[in-house]
């Protein structure tokens, strides 16, 4: 009688798994196509000035293809070091292209700054950046003048170029509040998106795939001491549409970093749960524009960037864990994720700028 019952036991077990299985909950055996590629950046803060180098990493095999590291001072990849410690000037985007924010490492004065949104499409031999148009960055973020790290963080729309970028300056010119610029594909400034007070920061920003509305996160700045609560309720996700020139809050909460997808009209959030001072464990997947949360998971560790794949199959998470930071890659139709790659923080500092798909002729490690 007991081994007839151990053996139903283990037959509504398996049942149980078919049944996950097949739905996706769990997925055992999918990898992300293999021409897709995570676009990482490695800055090593030691060096003085820190130096980023660049690299496509390829889960299936683990390997490295670098695409570029910094080797003069006056033609750098401009990070953004402050906050949450990530490259924040870099991203993936167009499935082929990867956009940085380049210019020397430092600057002696506002005539000499020039600074550029660079392009590169990786391929076979040295790849070639393209420059954009020039973005004096000198004056348009609280760095000090001149650092290495006055890049901010930016995104690219896949459709018409466009760029968005936040800032507090114009050249010399101070804005009224902080906000975020719209720069069409020449650099001409389209449109300005003051924040909802003087004292925000923009903690990401991301152009929907169809390029008519820009999704942006804010946080109130200040510790413990400083922040004024009585801002707490500006914070959250909000949505500007790019033809009326409108804005509004879909979503209150405390967002850290956040993404497209998975699914046509719905973004994915990495959230602090409980309050401003929590840290983003968990990532909620909000529909737009009514701004309904339909589904959320734990992640293991604080989060610091999110990047889904092209076709929104796969999302690649990084986050801060025990000694370092790591990737961690979940499928999207459900399930476990598991870590793919992992910086010790003595290797520098890491930063998923996005995916890219590779094609014939681009150089493997």
């Amino acid at each position: 009688m007991a081994h007839h019952l151990k053996r139903m036991r283990c037959l509504a077990l398996l049942a149980g798994l078919a049944a996950l299985l097949s739905t996706g909950a769990i997925s055992l055996g999918d990898e992300p196509a293999a021409d897709l590629r995570l676009v990482l950046a490695v800055t090593k803060p030691t060096v003085r000035p820190p130096s980023t180098s660049l690299f496509l990493y390829d889960i299936a095999t683990s390997s490295r293809a670098q695409i570029h590291e910094d080797a003069t001072e006056g033609r750098r990849i401009l990070v953004k070091m402050g906050g949450s410690d990530i490259v924040g000037a870099g991203r993936a985007a167009r499935e082929r292209e990867i956009y940085v924010m380049m210019g020397p490492a430092t600057v002696d004065s506002a005539l000499a700054c020039s600074d550029t949104l660079s392009r590169v499409r990786p391929a076979a031999g040295e790849p070639k950046w393209e420059p954009i148009f020039f973005v004096p960055l000198c004056f348009s973020d609280a760095s000090p003048y001149g650092l290495w790290n006055r890049a901010p963080i930016f995104a690219v729309d896949q459709s018409e170029g466009r760029v968005a970028l936040p800032a507090l300056r114009v050249g010399e010119t101070k804005l009224e509040r902080p906000s975020i610029r719209v720069l069409s594909a020449t650099g001409v400034e389209e449109w300005q998106i003051p924040l909802p007070g003087r004292w925000f920061h923009v903690t990401d920003l991301a152009w929907s795939p169809d390029g008519k509305q820009l999704a942006y996160a804010v946080l109130p700045e200040g510790d413990v001491h400083t922040l004024d609560e009585s801002q707490l309720p500006n914070a959250g996700l909000y949505l500007a549409d790019i033809e009326t020139r409108t804005t509004r809050l879909v979503y209150h909460c405390y967002v850290d970093a956040l993404a497209w997808g998975p699914k046509a009209g719905q973004l994915s959030i990495a959230a602090r749960p409980r309050d401003i001072w929590d840290r983003a464990n968990v990532v909620r997947v909000i529909t737009v524009p009514d701004g309904k949360k339909v589904e959320e998971f734990s992640a293991l560790a604080a989060i610091q960037a999110l990047a889904y794949t092209d076709d929104g199959q796969w999302l690649a998470v990084q986050s801060v864990v025990e000694g370092g930071q790591a990737i961690w890659l979940y499928p999207a139709a459900g399930g476990w994720g598991r870590q793919v790659y992992n910086l010790p923080a003595g290797e520098g500092r890491l930063s998923l700028l996005g995916w890219v798909r590779i094609g014939e002729g681009v150089s493997e490690p």
